[in-house]
């Protein structure tokens, strides 16, 4: 393409895409929107010599910072251009002219790392960088410093970087998984540059003051943003330095500029800008800055001197010398890119994580309030304890090698009373729980023990054509997704019928756990049928199921409301000889005319949203064919039946790499924070999703929101209204013509529409937790923040409510879903799946408890009578007064959280290798072990051998200098181990005497016996 060239053709994006390979190489390609840059985007995934420039995804002086997605391309696209490592960017109108960080200030923030190299940087330094300070470090613009461990995600690299120092010098530097935060690969070098474009130094805080300080005297308001925090200002980086500067200063003089479609992009400036203000109108000192330190105006382009143009027509704002008219055909799909081979784990999700002031159960004690954790310096060393306060005021103290017998109590809090200490009621309850559980499960078990029992239903599949069925997946399997879907093939191929619930957040990618499930069946010869409890999400499956499954001679169908009598007699007739392999429809499905060749897979989407009638039937079907259930949140009762092992469950708790989820706001109707919320999505290029779950309000909210928002394109969309314009409307919505759609909660389940990243719900006072959460899912399904607005009433906010938005804004992590579905057990109750009268037996004991109850009482009546007794699932060998410090200092790591869930695995290990992994973690993350650390981790080996020997426990008498090591009956047979040392073997007391021990000796006198002498160094 020549310079000043204008091109006119009918599609102007459509010509970028279909002629990138005319653009020169060293060029910045300016799309008119940042939804127009996005678009492009999903048609060509950047290569390594090529970076992305995207807008702020928030507005200037908001309560949050532009997202660490849009931080990250930025600050990484200038490095790359400030080392030359890229030659092409891609960006929009609005991003190019947005002031940003000055080359020299970039230059001299900039620093390579290699080994033996001084580090040369401080924990301050890095914050004044942009780098948030975190604990556990997870995403780009993150580090934490522990001790001699520092690990920095600086943007752009695809892993963080873990550095080992020795005062200052640099003795190690690796690569780490930030799921796992375990080290990958050993690196030489590194470049650390800052995350964001605001530097926080002196000089340049100074300057912003007195700057803020000039517009409140020329505006004669006040600043409104108190206390200040300046990392949120990078939307006014000007603010901070002398020089303005923009992305054009980082570019050489031969850099090519296209402009594609210029004069729509100026006019999506303009509407911006006035939107922008619009928004900071009773923000007189804040709309002052913004107009000097946030923004160029669009004049600057003029300055440019090698530049083309695509346009639909002549343009006038710019000059140019030569014109051509050319016409353009697609030819290139909008195909989903393949992913990045890094696919990060979720961090294990624990839900007996503890904090001060929970209730919590104690299997000897009962339930009691968990005070904290409590260091006690003794003659014996440094220990730390659980404090639980019973009735009364007791307490005990639970040393924290003993945290496995302690879990957080779920169950009703409502009327919850704590245990007394004296007596022995709380042996009585359980007792009596307990025979209660047995009872009930053995009815249960009959309906269960009947499916175990039948056989014939063994689907085997084709291992080569499953194996290009796999190949065809677009994305990289996450780990726990590839376990499900092994899971489940392994339960299709057994001869029994499979049952099993697969759990996984909205988008964590259960659909193609259920397309191979669904491959598998018929390769196998057998029909499947796919059962959703809405049409759209019916829809939505058959066009995902049919791209899929068709390429290889798989004959996919629909049968829904909308199919005419004539379409819907030529379907069932085709499923009952068997021309259709794979039909998708809701409870339709399930009506007695529906009759198949030959089924042998039901999967069933969202369970929960079907009714008690369809439940029974579905019940039917589970002793029949092969049943495959998933859900986002469980309801109780089906999560509850997988965690008592009655049904099988797969969990997805890590999500597709990118996924962010949405930042949570709950709060009441707001009509300007509504006009914010989706003003911020429209002018990022994204979709906004409005709930309002009542039919007949929704015409007169229609008008509401058109007045409000004259600029949105909006359509409706419900259950009531007549089928093309449903069909129309929500095509609309998919395809992008639609910036909004009003609607009900017909979009609850399983719509994917990764460009919609806002959803408002204005009612949420009327949902329970897991329609708010299945809401929630619906947006933040690509790489770009998403909100999620749950806003209500506050004249109709019962209770119950307020505690369903406070958990729907607490949980937010990864595999929240499952947490939530936990926490609607403590709100709503445990269902009926052991009927009412287990409510009290759950409440009166807790649920971990009453899980392991009903994990045996299941395990017996299936015929595993070997199990354990229920205080023995736990290693029990006690270790009394024997001196050293068994502690995890907070010098080590003084993230309370964090200590006490190594506390608990270390509890909870079982193997002296489990303890090993766990030694070679800490090292990894945190550093050299201290002593403490490394006694408390003997201790832990020792009990566990002491164990496998069937001892009691070990105690030390320091007056006789003498061990005493009580045997259980079967640990008489061990007495050999102690024959190189002096030693007395009381029989009839079970007891063998170690005498002669000095106490400097003690602890390598106890390793050399049950560990050997290779543990010394540890």
């Amino acid at each position: 393409m020549n310079e000043k060239e204008l091109i006119i053709t009918k599609d102007p994006f459509l010509w970028v895409i279909e002629n990138l390979e005319r653009i020169p190489e060293s060029s910045v390609i300016i799309f008119p929107s940042e939804r127009e840059l996005q678009r492009f985007l999903s048609f060509h995934s950047p290569s390594g010599d090529e970076g992305i420039f995207f807008s702020h995804d928030v507005f200037p002086f908001e309560d949050v910072r532009v997202s660490a997605y849009v931080r990250n391309h930025r600050m990484s696209c200038l490095s790359n251009l400030q080392n030359k490592n890229i030659k092409r960017i891609y960006t929009s109108l609005d991003a190019i002219l947005r002031k940003t960080l000055p080359p020299e200030a970039m230059k001299g923030s900039t620093k390579k790392i290699r080994i033996d190299d001084p580090f040369g940087f401080h924990p301050d330094k890095l914050v004044e960088m942009g780098y948030e300070r975190v604990f556990t470090v997870v995403e780009p613009g993150q580090f934490s410093w522990k001790g001699e461990v520092v690990d920095i995600f600086v943007p752009g690299s695809v892993l963080p970087y873990r550095l080992i120092l020795f005062d200052d010098i640099v003795e190690e530097i690796k690569l780490f998984d930030p799921g796992n935060q375990r080290s990958v690969k050993h690196i030489s070098e590194i470049e650390i540059f800052p995350a964001g474009e605001v530097l926080t130094i002196e000089e340049n805080v100074s300057l912003a003051k007195l700057r803020i300080e000039n517009a409140e005297k020329a505006t004669g308001k006040r600043f409104s943003i108190s206390p200040l925090n300046w990392q949120r200002m990078d939307t006014v980086v000007g603010l901070f330095y002398r020089q303005q500067a923009w992305l054009g200063d980082y570019l050489g003089d031969d850099c090519f500029f296209l402009f594609v479609d210029p004069e729509e992009g100026l006019k999506d400036f303009e509407l911006r800008e006035r939107e922008t203000l619009e928004i900071l109108s009773n923000k007189e000192v804040e709309k002052f800055i913004y107009r000097r330190f946030g923004t160029f105006s669009p004049t600057l382009l003029y300055s440019v001197k090698k530049y083309g143009l695509i346009s639909k027509r002549e343009v006038e704002t710019f000059e140019w010398t030569s014109l051509k008219y050319e016409d353009v055909k697609a030819t290139r799909k909008n195909l989903p890119r393949k992913q990045e081979k890094y696919v990060p784990k979720a961090p294990v999700f624990d839900w007996s994580e503890l904090e001060e002031g929970d209730f919590v159960v104690h299997i000897e004690y009962g339930i009691g309030k968990f005070l904290g954790i409590r260091k006690i310096n003794g003659v014996l060393g440094t220990r730390e304890y659980l404090t639980i306060e019973y009735r009364e005021g007791s307490k005990i103290y639970v040393p924290i090698e003993r945290l496995d017998r302690v879990h957080k109590y779920v169950g009703d809090t409502d009327n919850i009373q704590l245990n007394s200490l004296r007596g022995n009621a709380w042996k009585k309850r359980k007792k009596r729980v307990e025979k209660e559980v047995k009872e009930r499960i053995k009815e249960l078990a009959l309906l269960y023990g009947t499916r175990e029992h039948l056989r014939g239903l063994s689907l085997k599949g084709d291992p080569t054509l499953e194996d290009a069925f796999k190949r065809s997946f677009p994305h990289l399997e996450t780990e726990d997704q590839a376990k499900a879907i092994e899971e489940v093939l392994d339960d299709l191929a057994d001869e029994k019928p499979m049952d099993r619930l697969v759990s996984g957040d909205a988008g964590y990618g259960k659909t193609e756990v259920a397309l191979r499930a669904a491959f598998r069946a018929v390769v196998s010869g057998k029909q499947v049928s796919i059962l959703v409890p809405t049409t759209v999400l019916a829809r939505q499956h058959y066009e995902t199921f049919k791209n899929r499954l068709e390429p290889f001679g798989v004959n996919v169908d629909i049968l829904d409301r909308y199919r005419t009598p004539k379409e819907r007699q030529k379907i069932l007739r085709e499923l009952k000889n068997g021309k259709i392999d794979v039909i998708i429809g809701t409870h339709s499905l399930l009506s007695k005319d529906v009759r198949f060749a030959d089924l042998g897979l039901v999967i069933i989407d969202e369970e929960q949203l079907f009714g008690v009638m369809q439940k029974e039937h579905l019940k039917k079907l589970r002793l029949e064919v092969n049943v495959l259930t998933m859900s986002a949140t469980p309801i109780p009762r089906t999560l509850y039946m997988a965690l008592s092992g009655l049904r099988e469950l797969s969990m997805i708790a890590t999500p597709p790499i990118g996924r962010t989820m949405p930042e949570t706001y709950v709060g009441p109707v707001n009509d300007r924070l509504i006009r914010t919320a989706v003003l911020r999505e429209i002018n990022r290029g994204g979709q906004v999703i409005y709930v309002h779950n009542r039919v007949n309000e929704l015409n007169k909210l229609e008008n509401k929101i058109r007045t409000l928002l004259p600029e949105v394109e909006i359509g409706v969309a419900h259950g009531q209204m007549p089928k093309r314009l449903f069909e129309k409307n929500v095509g609309d919505f998919y395809s992008g013509k639609l910036q909004m759609l009003l609607c009900t909660t017909i979009i609850e389940s399983g719509v994917d529409i990764p460009n919609a990243n806002t959803l408002i719900v204005d009612d949420s006072q009327r949902y329970g937790l897991a329609q708010l959460y299945q809401l929630r899912g619906r947006v933040g399904r690509s790489t770009r923040r998403a909100f999620a607005y749950f806003l209500y009433n506050p004249k109709r906010l019962t209770p119950k409510a307020k505690e369903r938005l406070k958990a729907l804004r607490e949980f937010s992590g990864p595999g929240s879903g499952m947490k939530l579905a936990i926490k609607d057990m403590e709100i709503r109750g445990f269902g009926e799946l052991l009927g009412k009268e287990q409510h009290g037996n759950i409440s009166s004991i807790g649920l971990y408890l009453y899980k392991e109850m009903v994990e045996r009482a299941v395990a017996e009546a299936r015929g595993i009578k070997e199990l354990e007794p229920l205080e023995e699932k736990f290693i029990d060998t006690e270790l009394h007064n024997i001196p050293y410090d068994m502690v995890i200092p907070e010098e080590y790591i003084n993230d309370s959280f964090e200590r006490m869930k190594i506390y608990r695995r270390i509890a909870m290990s079982r193997s002296v290798e489990e303890i090993t992994e766990i030694e070679e973690e800490l090292k990894d993350r945190f550093g050299t072990l201290p002593d403490e650390v490394r006694s408390l981790l003997d201790a832990a080996r020792i009990r566990i051998a002491a164990y496998n020997l069937s001892i009691k426990f070990i105690e030390y008498d320091p007056h006789s200098e003498a061990v005493i090591i009580g045997l259980k009956e079967s640990g008489k047979k061990n007495v050999k181990i102690f024959d190189g040392l002096r030693n007395i073997f009381n029989e009839k007391e079970s007891k063998v005497i170690l005498y002669n021990i000095k106490e400097e000796k003690l602890l390598d006198t106890i390793k050399a016996i049950f560990l050997g002498d290779d543990k010394d160094d540890s």
